[in-house]
């Protein structure tokens, strides 16, 4: 797995910010930075070698626009560390979709209708996946 040493701890980071989005290193030194509420700002000649390494392993690819994201190796390598979103089954993530209709029943209608058009979207986009 990984190393307790301080690039061990940042290829981790690195891993888990890229499990969020894919990203270009400038966007996971922001990131870094805006974590630690800008006291450490890695430098590129830290996180540049780190990307290499991590696509030399496999773990991410480099996208044509520049960024990079993770592979299923990467995910797997960090999957205890992963949000819900990587770990769960198909099943898993229809009982979060259950649990968030009954939170919108919840806070009623009035509450909703600012985000009536992004709502609508998500509900069309999962209607053509299941037909």
């Amino acid at each position: 797995m990984f190393s307790y040493s301080p690039k061990g701890r940042l290829k981790m980071i690195v891993l888990w910010l890229l499990s969020e989005s894919p990203k270009k290193g400038i966007e996971i030194i922001d990131d870094i930075s805006k974590m630690t509420w800008g006291m450490w700002r890695p430098s590129p000649s830290s996180i540049y070698p780190i990307l290499a390494s991590l696509e030399e392993e496999k773990m991410i690819e480099k996208t044509p626009d520049g960024k990079y994201k993770l592979t299923d190796k990467g995910i797997e390598e960090i999957s205890d560390y992963l949000p819900p979103r990587y770990k769960g089954t198909i099943d898993t993530a229809v009982e979060e979709l259950e649990s968030l209709v009954d939170f919108f029943e919840d806070i009623g209608k009035e509450s909703l209708i600012p985000y009536k058009d992004r709502i609508s979207t998500s509900i069309n986009r999962l209607q053509k996946l299941i037909e």
